[in-house]
């Protein structure tokens, strides 16, 4: 329920070359709804007269006069973040994106400390990015996804009564900072050549990564019984222990296999005494091995030995299209992989 609250006129005052308001509204701290004194800041003395002050200040105020949250829902964007954001991003994210949505968080959680949510103006987002950018720890890929999660967030403010009116973030833009950096791919080269220095399984396993576009987690779903006619339909994909879809419809409705890939899954299945179902790359107990497992114990040591640098299981995702075109696999399997979901 929103409660009836006097009508105020609020206090315009400047100090040092910003003008700012006083003026009271509710606030939860520690579990606790009060009434408390507070100050915003409305602009630059530079910027704008006092007039034009008042008149922001005027703006501002007819939302805390006429109240469309429940005073309730007053709490810090860092609270709603932390107990309500997050925990329903978890619900609907994929365990290796909503990691990813932990860590911007990390990196952006310092900056907006001081916001209440239902006061978040354009103007405060755009300074938090600005603040971001300055520190020139942050790439502009990074401040684009760290700009998608907070406007995520109000979107879901807004959903549940935490916020009302246009999302503020969608007018910020994002400050000169960095370009981002060529994503790696690997090529044919290298991939041949960590094939030739690896030991089975480990051998087998990076050619597969290389030849298939496949994910860590999709690569670790691999099973024997999916693997028919040439195609292998990947219906899990396990990422650190947690068992999800599929991340591209590609793999759920089957990855063709290429003849070279096929020869080498014949010998390792053939290694396993031809088991009819089971994953493809299990560890000692018989279950999917962790690729990042394999990779700290086996492929790591050997590529420094050889002198290639590691760059991720995704480098062999960005690179398929291309080193298959150059092992001579014909354009119609090619485009399989060369799309944008995969690529």
């Amino acid at each position: 329920m929103i409660r009836n609250t006097r009508t105020q006129k609020g206090e315009v005052y400047r100090k040092r070359q910003k003008w700012y308001l006083r003026y009271f509204d509710f606030r939860v701290e520690d579990g606790q709804l009060e009434r408390k004194r507070l100050c915003r800041p409305l602009g630059s003395v530079i910027d704008m007269k006092k007039s034009q002050a008042r008149e922001e200040a005027k703006n501002f105020l007819a939302t805390i006069n006429k109240p469309t949250c429940r005073p309730e829902t007053a709490v810090k964007l860092t609270d709603f973040i932390d107990s309500v954001y997050l925990p329903n991003r978890k619900q609907r994210m994929r365990p290796s994106t909503y990691r990813g949505y932990e860590t911007i968080w990390r990196a952006l959680k310092p900056f907006v400390q001081d916001l209440w949510i239902r006061d978040v103006k354009t103007f405060d987002i755009q300074n938090v990015l600005e603040e971001m950018g300055r520190t020139d720890r942050f790439g502009k890929n990074t401040m684009a996804h760290i700009k998608m999660f907070l406007s995520g967030a109000f979107v879901i403010a807004a959903q549940q009564g935490f916020f009302n009116g246009v999302n503020p973030v969608t007018d910020s833009s994002i400050p000169n900072v960095r370009e981002p950096q060529d994503t790696y791919a690997y090529s044919l080269q290298e991939v041949l050549a960590m094939d030739a220095a690896l030991p089975e399984p480990a051998s087998t396993m990076i050619f597969t990564a290389a030849f298939t576009g496949t994910t860590r987690g999709e690569l670790c779903g691999m099973r024997w019984e999916n693997f028919r006619d040439g195609h292998m339909r990947i219906k899990d994909s396990i990422w650190n222990g947690i068992t999800t879809d599929p991340k591209s419809k590609q793999s759920k409705r089957g990855i063709p296999i290429i003849r070279q890939l096929a020869t080498r899954w014949g010998a390792l299945r053939e290694s396993q005494h031809n088991p009819i179902a089971g994953p493809v790359f299990p560890n000692g107990r018989g279950k999917a091995v962790d690729p990042d497992s394999v990779l700290r114990r086996v492929i790591l040591p050997v590529l420094e030995s050889i002198g290639i640098e590691w760059h991720g299981w995704h480098a062999f995702r960005r690179g398929a299209a291309t080193n298959l075109h150059d092992i001579g696999v014909d354009d119609i399997i090619i485009r399989f992989w060369d799309t944008p979901m995969l690529l």
